[in-house]
């Protein structure tokens, strides 16, 4: 594979018939040359891909806030998730990116907790909601 290949835009992301991968569709530039591309990534990998893509994305951001790479979240929400034990929250990135996430309720308890210290602990601070 050419080291100098880019994806130019993604046009689709889907499941393989089976569900053990995920299809991703895109436009994709090789040496000046646009083709479509189809990138299949098994089920068990697509974690460890997205952790992977989103560190080297984020990595002008950590270089200017001296943190460590992170992604820019304009907004997020909870939503029903049809499953008792689970939370389900929805991460909306710029371009309108949308990335659901489902956690267990222990998980979901330990983010509203350490939320609420955060924000608590920097009432006066810019991370503060404004009126508080």
């Amino acid at each position: 594979m050419d080291a100098n290949l880019k994806i130019a835009d993604v046009k689709e992301v889907g499941s393989t018939p089976d569900g053990l991968a995920v299809v991703i569709k895109a436009e994709a530039v090789v040496g000046g040359q646009r083709s479509e591309v189809e990138i299949a990534i098994t089920r068990d990998l697509a974690a460890q891909l997205a952790v992977a893509l989103l560190a080297t994305t984020a990595k002008q951001r950590a270089e200017r806030d001296k943190l460590e790479p992170a992604l820019e979240v304009l907004a997020a929400a909870v939503v029903a998730s049809g499953c008792a034990d689970k939370v389900r929250m929805h991460l909306l990135f710029e371009k309108g990116v949308v990335l659901p996430l489902e956690v267990n309720v222990e998980a979901a308890t330990a983010l509203h907790t350490g939320l609420s210290e955060e924000l608590g602990a920097n009432a006066n601070s810019s991370l503060a909601p404004s009126g508080q």
